[in-house]
């Protein structure tokens, strides 16, 4: 029996799976690909990524050029009122290879993975007028914008004040635009819902997963005296759970264990986190690595110290996959079915998220019984296999 074709667009290559928006994106394009033939409509892979390139077997790659910076972003949202991420602008650059491809395979469903994404709806939709169009939220954006408000001052506080009135906007019309809408955990869900009576019946939950295939066990080397906190650095969330964990925790750790090492893992590092490094020697950051779990795998905590965000947190289940305790705000935590004292440590103050880190580097049977908790949540609720039937009854 012939597969049907089904287009989907991400403004990430979602290959390799190096951050948490591209294993969501890459987690879900490869369950789709047991239903469907993908045509993936993405930006052209850097030269540093191209060596991943086997991890798109199944699927057809169409990349464009990448032309609508972050800066020209910001000035064209100021007469477009949308959202400032290029996310938001994909459009522009991909404009013509979705009518392209559209009215080559005049596909019956189309994808669209992340809220910000919404303007190419519109381009669909003047060849497509009938599609299915499914839209994979990501995050609630017009929260995350509000929080981001809160960091700025003078004229860039007010720049960043409308484009929080102009995300919210846009999920209003997207909202109306899409036909399913996919939202990562159930205060998300109940966010979508709460913008629009008229179309609350399209939000679903699928929640962040993973493949558990994908983080095979390897040989014990044993736990190093390590605090690792993974992430993309250039993501302000994590830029500033960095530089609060550097701040307001990290002394009162390195008071009882000077020797204690905290990697920075992750791409992208933003200048602010650079620094830190250069203030404290026992602070590595790696930038881009090719394995994150190598790090988690050996360190004896991994920490999720975030004071915004929005969706579920793939570093915690990730950790989860690879047995490697986690300590988390509420904020980090939030969206997972998770207990503190079972499968996760949760702490909302300084000296309290700084002891749960102490207990876990003083006492590693405490972290291996987290961590064992912690992995059979995941099996039961976060494995691809959880998830699958109903992702794909949806789409």
């Amino acid at each position: 029996m012939t597969m049907e074709r089904i287009l989907f667009i991400s403004a990430e290559n979602p290959f390799p799976q190096d951050s948490g928006g591209k294993l969501r994106t890459g987690n879900i394009l490869n369950l789709l690909k047991t239903k469907y033939v993908v045509d993936l409509l993405t930006y052209r892979n850097t030269e540093a990524d191209k060596g991943q390139r086997h991890a798109q077997e199944g699927v057809n790659v169409h990349e464009v050029e990448r032309t609508v910076s972050y800066r020209k972003a910001m000035l064209r949202s100021l007469y477009t009122w949308r959202n400032c991420s290029y996310l938001s602008h994909s459009d522009k650059d991909m404009h013509s290879l979705i009518v392209r491809l559209s009215r080559q395979n005049l596909y019956e469903r189309v994808f669209i993975s992340h809220s910000l994404l919404g303007a190419c709806i519109d381009v669909v939709r003047k060849v497509l007028p009938e599609a299915v169009m499914i839209t994979d939220a990501h995050n609630f954006e017009s929260s995350l914008s509000a929080q981001l408000v809160k960091k700025k001052r003078g004229i860039a506080r007010l720049y960043f004040r409308l484009n929080a009135a102009w995300t919210r906007q846009d999920e209003l019309k997207l909202m109306d635009k899409t036909s399913l809408l996919l939202a990562a955990s159930e205060q998300d869900g109940l966010a979508f819902r709460a913008l629009s009576s008229t179309n609350a019946h399209k939000v679903h939950v699928i929640p962040n997963f993973i493949r558990i295939s994908d983080y095979l066990p390897e040989p014990d080397s044993g736990k190093e005296r390590w605090i690792i906190l993974p992430g993309n650095m250039n993501y302000f969330p994590n830029i500033h759970a960095a530089s609060y964990f550097s701040r307001e925790i990290y002394p009162l750790i390195k008071t009882e264990f000077p020797d204690a090492k905290w990697y920075i893992v992750g791409r992208d590092v933003h200048p602010d986190v650079a620094a830190l490094a250069e203030k404290d020697r026992s602070i590595i950051i790696t930038g881009y690595v090719e394995s994150v779990a190598d790090y988690v795998r050996k360190g004896a905590v991994v920490i999720v110290p975030l004071l915004e965000g929005s969706g579920t947190r793939l570093k915690i289940l990730e950790s989860w996959a690879l047995k490697t305790p986690v300590v988390s705000t509420s904020i980090g935590a939030e969206g997972l079915l998770c207990e503190h004292g079972n499968n996760i440590l949760i702490a909302d103050s300084p000296a309290a998220f700084a002891g749960c880190v102490l207990q876990l580097l003083r006492d590693r049977e405490r972290g291996r019984q987290l961590a064992d908790h912690a992995y059979r949540t995941l099996l039961a609720h976060y494995e691809a296999e959880s998830v699958k039937k109903k992702l794909l009854s949806l789409v």
